[in-house]
């Protein structure tokens, strides 16, 4: 079953540039991976410092696969996107449909 990341998170005044940088990396490292449908951010219209992350996997398994890779290549450089938020991000995993996949490729 295809499996949809989503994460909202807000970072702290002076550190939204580095925050959408690593997130850019992180979106396009994720893109390259087999087992990535696709990914995107968006930053909040409302607020310069919500931002929210989706990522789209083939399956549980692959974002768990995906993950450990983000973990060991990104976040073991650069201390992860946490270094950046001011409290903890909203994190959440969701079951989606194959036609609802087919309808973001």
């Amino acid at each position: 079953m295809p499996i949809l990341e989503t994460i909202v998170c807000q970072t702290g005044k002076g550190k939204e540039a580095r925050l959408e940088r690593m997130v850019k990396s992180r979106i396009e490292f994720s893109k390259r991976q087999s087992g990535c449908v696709a990914a995107w951010y968006g930053i909040s219209n409302s607020d310069e410092y919500l931002f929210l992350i989706q990522i789209a996997y083939e399956s549980v398994e692959q974002f768990h696969i995906i993950k450990k890779l983000v973990e060991s290549t990104l976040d073991s450089k650069d201390g992860g996107l946490e270094s950046c938020l001011v409290g903890p991000p909203l994190l959440g995993l969701f079951e989606v449909s194959e036609n609802a996949l087919k309808s973001i490729k």
